[in-house]
């Protein structure tokens, strides 16, 4: 008898044995949500010439690894054949440029003294490859995820707003498509990173806006969880963020 998905993957960590060229290999134990790969941009920054700028990204999605490349120029390689998206198997070998890794799903318990890899961005992340990426893994949403975001928003002239959103991973700011956050100038145009994991915990990091984010009136300076009690912040928008349940909602939630 198999063992239920959900139940195997909050027993089971993601763990990437990596090997670069000229470098010892080492252990990076990869976010719960999404991970982004790149020279020069990302959580896990790879010193490697041939790897892009922004290069891929593995997103947890209903507990199930699936890997995106981000429009690379050389690839991104699952068992050496090249991918668009694929979904990772345990044991599964991973290429980008000449730096080789091995997604593995580890037991929890073992991978303890293996680190976290991720580097907060503080400059705003404009790169027309995450359009692509969002693309494919809203696919994927679609199909898989039972429980969605809600943001209820007030904003500055006194107007109200509920906006559902399937993404685990998005900005608010005058940048985002929906909302209408652009008409505040106090907003930065990606003022505030909004994660939830895969058991819907949510967090929210300032991605050093110009005016700060705010938690029930604290100022914040890194990433922060939240719950629907909270009130968030940004210019003169206040935010409660929520997740919730397609049986909740009796519909789809779609935005």
């Amino acid at each position: 008898m198999s063992l239920d998905k959900s139940k195997q993957a909050s027993e089971n960590r993601a763990v990437l044995y990596v090997t670069r060229e000229g470098l010892s290999p080492e252990a990076i134990k990869i976010r719960r949500d999404a991970t982004i790969f790149g020279r020069e941009k990302g959580d896990v920054i790879i010193n490697d010439a041939e790897v892009s700028s922004t290069h891929c990204q593995i997103q947890n999605i209903g507990g199930i690894y699936h890997i995106f490349d981000m429009n690379s120029t050389n690839g991104t390689f699952v068992n050496e054949n090249r991918i668009v998206k694929s979904k990772l198997q345990n044991g599964d070998q991973i290429r980008i440029g000449k730096t080789s890794m091995r997604f593995a799903l580890e037991d929890e318990r073992r991978t303890r003294h293996i680190s976290t890899q991720y580097k907060a961005n503080s400059k705003e992340f404009d790169d027309p490859k995450s359009s692509l990426v969002d693309s494919l893994i809203e696919s994927e949403l679609r199909q898989t995820q039972s429980h969605y975001v809600v943001l209820q928003v007030k904003y500055g002239d006194g107007r109200s707003e509920e906006i559902p959103l399937r993404q685990k991973h998005f900005f608010i700011g005058r940048a985002s498509h929906f909302g209408r956050f652009e008409a505040d100038q106090e907003i930065s145009r990606k003022h505030l990173l909004v994660k939830v994991n895969d058991t819907g915990d949510i967090f929210i990091e300032d991605q050093g806006s110009m005016n700060g984010s705010f938690i029930n009136g604290k100022k914040i300076s890194s990433l922060q969880p939240v719950t629907s009690q909270d009130i968030i912040t940004v210019g003169a928008c206040q935010i409660r963020i929520s997740v919730r349940t397609r049986a909740e909602s009796g519909g789809d939630g779609e935005t």
